[in-house]
């Protein structure tokens, strides 16, 4: 079963890289150079992804009618931007990824890698595979019976009954799957029946261990490659979530699963993406499916904060999005546990400049011990004058004070903290002291100008930025 995806893009630079990367992992690819063929060919049949280049007004239009169309309603939307685009217009209008411009052939992968997990997660969660499976069944009412499940998917199964009459209530079930020494036996309820005795049975109990081997058997009947999970690492952590920094991020209401690993123990659990950024990474909140999956996160929780060096990695796999548009579009939380400090920098996060939420995600970073020595002093954890710096890359746009535009060429931030930034990519003269104006995300600031790379040097087009809203921060050279 191939993925296939609807390409509107005509920039031929753009649409160059974006075929190679989709060729490259294996999708499918239905190039459209403008938006009236596109809105016929999302009218007439379905696709996976639909990747729209955001030039102009009628593509932005483009990307908020795909989910109106039935066919495509729940396909995953792809937005490319220019750099100077602000992030939230894109997910407010239904994309669930982003990419910015200049387009790399990496950075494109990093994005489409998630995009294609997730792609495939969606396609076999609305997969009902025919099938002839005998199982036995168990009513309410003591009675049973053995029959044959002719449909069967990750959510439930179809079967037709043998004894007459409506069933009610919970129904205990047990059935084998073929080729396997895996046995089911789980309940469910009854979703839908007809007079002819066929029913839709929807899983109400089913452990994990039996829901894990059924979504592999599924896996393989479609013929689905396995995709590895996300390797994130752990940046933000409390009671109640996680932000974890990757290049492939999911989008915001990504159910997930999530392995965590510290030192000899580890951790599988649920959540769902409260905040996506695809340049930094995602915010996750914790979604335990017991009391007793909580304890166990709980207990991994002060182990890591405990031990922060010790954190080996976290892995995520996605499960599937909700499809509920207001928050979908929305980028951060809408239902997130504000109570929770971490959870609530996601919610605000729409409100936040990318430098600014930044900020916000280092005051939740895992503690070392002699930071908490010094805390528990009295002393203030943040230093003073030079603050932590976090490497990124976002395509930003520079000039002076003696241009009213960006200079020509690419350039890039590539570490930022509180008070100041690294550029990259610098093309015009420029002298410490001297103020510039920056766009990231479609926000405008203006800095100072600490520190100029030497020609020759592995600083070269590089330059050091401070803030001229915090005067005393200074960033090393």
């Amino acid at each position: 079963m191939n993925l296939e995806s609807l390409l509107v893009c005509s920039d031929d630079r753009a649409l160059r890289v974006l075929r190679n990367v989709l060729s490259e992992l294996e999708i499918g690819v239905e190039h459209c150079a403008d938006e009236v063929t596109a809105t016929k060919s999302l009218s007439q049949r379905s696709f996976e992804a639909v990747v729209i280049d955001c030039q102009s007004e009628r593509s932005f239009e483009l990307l908020k009618s795909v989910r109106s169309i039935q066919q495509n309603s729940k396909s995953v939307a792809i937005a490319i931007l220019d750099s100077g685009t602000n992030l939230q217009t894109a997910f407010k209008l239904g994309a669930n990824f982003v990419v910015y411009k200049p387009i790399s052939t990496e950075k494109a992968k990093s994005s489409f890698r998630a995009a294609r997990a997730l792609m495939k997660r969606e396609r076999r969660r609305s997969v009902r595979l025919p099938v002839n499976i005998a199982a036995y069944f168990r009513f309410q009412n003591g009675e049973g019976e053995q029959t044959t499940i002719s449909g069967l998917s990750e959510g439930g199964f179809s079967v037709r009954f043998a004894s007459p009459g409506k069933k009610s209530g919970v129904i205990g079930f047990c059935f084998a799957l073929p080729d396997t020494t895996t046995v089911i036996e789980a309940t469910g309820t009854i979703a839908w029946q007809n007079s002819r005795r066929h029913a839709g049975i929807q899983f109400a109990t089913l452990s994990d261990a039996s829901l894990r081997a059924l979504k592999e058997w599924l896996r393989l009947q479609c013929g689905d490659k396995h995709d590895p999970p996300i390797r994130c690492s752990l940046m933000s952590l409390s009671a109640g979530g996680c932000f974890l920094r990757t290049q492939s991020p999911f989008p915001n209401q990504t159910r997930v699963e999530l392995l965590l690993r510290v030192a000899d123990s580890s951790v599988r659990t649920e959540g769902k993406v409260r905040l996506m950024d695809p340049e930094l990474g995602m915010g996750i909140e914790f979604a335990p499916k017991t009391a007793e999956d909580g304890q166990l996160l709980k207990e991994l929780i002060d182990k890591m904060t405990a031990s922060p060096d010790a954190i080996a990695e976290v892995l995520v796999e996605p499960e599937g999005l909700d499809w509920d548009a207001d928050a979908v579009s929305a980028g951060g939380a809408k239902h997130a546990n504000e109570k929770d400090p971490l959870l609530a920098v996601f919610g605000a996060a729409a409100g936040l400049s990318r430098e600014q939420l930044l900020v916000e995600l280092q005051k939740h970073q895992l503690q070392t011990a002699s930071t908490k020595v010094s805390e528990s002093e009295g002393e203030s954890i943040v230093p003073q004058r030079r603050e932590p710096r976090i490497a990124v890359s976002l395509p930003v746009e520079v000039w002076d004070e003696d241009h009213q535009e960006p200079s020509d060429g690419a350039a890039s931030m590539i570490d930022v903290s509180h008070g100041g930034a690294r550029i990259d990519g610098i093309r015009f003269d420029v002298k410490p002291g001297e103020v510039v104006h920056l766009v990231s995300a479609g926000i405008e600031a203006r800095f100072r100008v600490i520190w100029v790379g030497e020609s020759g040097s592995a600083q070269e087009g590089q330059i050091g930025l401070q803030s001229l809203k915090t005067d005393d921060f200074e960033i090393a050279e």
